[in-house]
Formats: C-alpha cells, sequence, structure tokens
C-alpha cells in the first residue's frame, strides 16, 4: 500500500492534478528565475505639471500627423508633438517641440489642438504655433496605457504608484508555490505578459480631404476626429465624445462598442470606423451622440480606412498581432450607409495608411504605391509609380500634394500630374546609435 500511495503522489506531481492526495505536493517548491521589465514610475502631480513648448529638437520616432493651415504636426511617439512650418512643402522647417508623455493621436479645432497624454486628454492654445500655450487637462479618460517594450519579458506595475514611463529589465530568482493549474513551471510569468501586451496592443494609434466640417486634416491612422463642435475618439471597444466650446471642452458620452475600434475617418455626416475585424458607419444627425447605421465583415487584420464619394478604402494587414497573414486593399461600396458592400479586394504585401484625393489613391505598403482611382472596381491591379526605397506609415494627399510620415522621416511629393509624381522634399529622422 505505502508504494502504492508513493505511486500515485508522483503521479498527481506529473499531472498537476488536484484530483488525489492534496498533501502530496503542499510541500513542493519551483525555484524561478526569469527576467522581468520593472517599471520605471512618474508621479502623478510631476507627469501633469503644466509643460512649456520647447526648441525644435530632430525627429526620432515619428508617428501620426496633422495638418492644420501652413503648419504640420507631428507625433514623436510616446515624447510629444513636433511643429513644422510647411509654407513652402518643398522647405518644411522644424519650429518647436511640445513635450507630451504618452503621446500618440492628435486633431486640431480652432487654434486649439487636442491630443492624448497616457491617460490624459490635453488641449493647447496653436494660435502661435512657434509659442504653443497648455490650456486644459481632462484626466483620466483613456484606459490605463504602458509605454512599449522590446523584448518578450513580462512586465509588472501598480497602478498607484504613477504613470510607467519607461522598463528596466531585471533577473528575479524566487521560489514559488507549486501551482497545479499552470502546466509547466515559469508559465505564471508567461500569462501576465500576454496579459499586458494585450493590454499594450489596445493603445498602441483621419484623413478628410473631401469631407466637410472639418477643421484640420490628420491620417488615415488616427483615432481622434472634428465635427462641428464636437471630438470624437476611438478606444479600444469605445466611442467617447466631447462637445467643444472655444477653448473649453467637456465630455459628452461614451458608447460601447462591439469591435475593437483602431482608427477613425470623418466624412460628410458620417463617421467610418476601422476595427480588426470590419468597418462600421455611425451618422451624425445627433452630433452629441453618434448613432450607429451599419458595419461590414472582413478577415481579421489592422484596418484603417478612407472614403470619398460612394466608396470606402480599407487596407488590412495581417501578421504579427493583426490577425491572419493575408495583406489586402479592400473596395466598399457605401451609396447605401445602410448595407455597405464589398465590391473589389486586391493582394498587398504589407499595408498601414492610405490617403484618396479625387482619382488618386494612395497607400503606404513596402514603401508608397500610387494608383489610379478613376474605376475603383479595378484600383488595386497595378500602381502607377511605386516608391521602395522609403518606409511610409500614413499619408494626407492635399491640394496636389501628398505628406507621407514613415519611421526613416517625412516626405511631401508633388502629384499635380499624377504620371510624373515629383518629390519636393525629406526631413530625416536622426539616427540613434
Amino acid at each position: 500500500m505505502k508504494h502504492l500511495v508513493k505511486f500515485l503522489c508522483l503521479l498527481v506531481m506529473y499531472t498537476h492534478s488536484l484530483l488525489f492526495f492534496s498533501g502530496c505536493y503542499d510541500q513542493i517548491k519551483n525555484t524561478v528565475t526569469y527576467q522581468v521589465n520593472e517599471p520605471v514610475y512618474m508621479p502623478f502631480s510631476e507627469f501633469r505639471e503644466t509643460k512649456t513648448v520647447q526648441p525644435a529638437r530632430q525627429m526620432v520616432n515619428p508617428g501620426k500627423i496633422c495638418l492644420y493651415g501652413d503648419y504640420l504636426f507631428i507625433n514623436e511617439i510616446t515624447e510629444g508633438i513636433h511643429v513644422v512650418d510647411n509654407s513652402n512643402p518643398a522647405n518644411p522647417t522644424l519650429i518647436a517641440f511640445i513635450e507630451l508623455l504618452g503621446n500618440i493621436d492628435m486633431t486640431i479645432n480652432d487654434n486649439v489642438l487636442f491630443a492624448d497624454s497616457y491617460l490624459d486628454l490635453v488641449s493647447f492654445d496653436i494660435s502661435q504655433p512657434a509659442h504653443t500655450k497648455s490650456i486644459g487637462r481632462i484626466e483620466s479618460v483613456f484606459p490605463f496605457s504602458l509605454p512599449p517594450v522590446d523584448n518578450d519579458y513580462p512586465v509588472t506595475y501598480d497602478l498607484e504608484k504613477g504613470v510607467v514611463v519607461g522598463w528596466e529589465v531585471k533577473t528575479v530568482t524566487e521560489k514559488e508555490e507549486f501551482r497545479h493549474y499552470y502546466p509547466c513551471p515559469g508559465c505564471y510569468y508567461m500569462d501576465i505578459a500576454l496579459a499586458a501586451n494585450m493590454s499594450s496592443w489596445g493603445n498602441a494609434g483621419k484623413l478628410s480631404t473631401a469631407g466637410t466640417n472639418f477643421k484640420s486634416v490628420t491620417g488615415s491612422m488616427s483615432r481622434f476626429a472634428v465635427y462641428g463642435d464636437y471630438l470624437y475618439v476611438v478606444i479600444n471597444n469605445s466611442l467617447k465624445t466631447f462637445s467643444i466650446d472655444g477653448m473649453e471642452i467637456t465630455k459628452q458620452s461614451e458608447q460601447w462598442m462591439s469591435w475593437n475600434v483602431e482608427t477613425i475617418f470623418p466624412y460628410d455626416d458620417k463617421l467610418f470606423m476601422g476595427t480588426t475585424n470590419g468597418m462600421m458607419i455611425y451618422n451624425l444627425v445627433d452630433p452629441s451622440k453618434p448613432a450607429y447605421m451599419s458595419s461590414l465583415m472582413h478577415v481579421l487584420g489592422c484596418d484603417p480606412v478612407v472614403v470619398q464619394g460612394d466608396y470606402a478604402y480599407v487596407t488590412i494587414r495581417g501578421g504579427n498581432v493583426c490577425g491572419q497573414n493575408l495583406s489586402l486593399l479592400d473596395v466598399i461600396d457605401i451609396s447605401n450607409p445602410l448595407a455597405p458592400v464589398q465590391v473589389a479586394t486586391f493582394n498587398m504585401k504589407e499595408p498601414y495608411g492610405l490617403g484618396i484625393d479625387g482619382n488618386t489613391l494612395f497607400v503606404c505598403d513596402e514603401g508608397l504605391s500610387v494608383y489610379d482611382a478613376t474605376n475603383p472596381l479595378v484600383v488595386g491591379s497595378k500602381p502607377i509609380v511605386k516608391f521602395t526605397t522609403i518606409n511610409g506609415y500614413d499619408v494626407i494627399p492635399f491640394r496636389d500634394v501628398l505628406i507621407m510620415i514613415g519611421s526613416d522621416g517625412l516626405y511631401q511629393y508633388d502629384y499635380s500630374d499624377i504620371q510624373n509624381v515629383k518629390l519636393l522634399s525629406e526631413l530625416k529622422v536622426e539616427k540613434t546609435k
């Protein structure tokens, strides 16, 4: 009988089961050594101190873009916003930098810039872009977000200690009680890492050259949009609406949506949402409370959308956290916004942002591809021209000048003659060692 008990105890240890002889493993301890990303905290009081505009500095890690009059505003990922005098697109000039920790997105309305800063929504008076002034902050608008990590180690953090502004890799060795519900020693920490990474994916993050009632032009990857006296922000499964009165902003409403929304594109009196598995359309009959109209599902993938006339154009990027491996350009007939219909699809390599102006479609796909959109049903068959030596992320086509941002810098092109697209200027990033 003693031999049988020993055998059963060993069997329980091997299978991590609680079915028999739970006392057999109560005394078992595992020594676990692992590496972890420990947070670098900034106290909330310091994080929320009023920031002043700083002298211009070189771009290092540019992100989303916004055009307002003769000025470009370019996000420096999680650090702030570059202000660029673009009165001459052939010679753009960096003139100031707005320090704004955790910034990813922005838009502008009547000389007021609205931007995210980790948890908060902040606003700036940009009536004098070189001398931007902070004018407001609404706290805890966004879910708690984390700066990106460049490894696969787990993360830990305490929401009460402040804002996480960075990470330090530490090696930890500790005794851990045996957990029957994890299939292998150390898997507990792998689960923590997965949960943290999934949280950061949602926070990582639009263009309307043909729309109406919009005061600035943003890229197709934007989560911010303005219509009349309202600001709309999408994040994860939420659409947040704010009313704007001059330089005052107040939260109006929040709606929960069933899909993970990544981007928002305002066009005429509607909002078009790009999600991880489809496109949604909301109407703005009552701008204080956008109303759901319809949706169209597609294969799983990261998904910005732009609109012109009766057609919406959607790039779907597969791979990594975006979903399956397919990458596509979909054309959707929205002549009846209550029943959108996919009418064409084209294979892409690795598409990101896109823009449409008249009969020309621009897609950031392994560089920049320019397509003839005269017939939307064949638009993606063959590019008119393709630039492959650049790494495009998003675009704004405006008055025959294409503004493109990528990991290697800002590029501007003259497309007044679509058969002869010319580079006007480039503003390169500062290479780090």
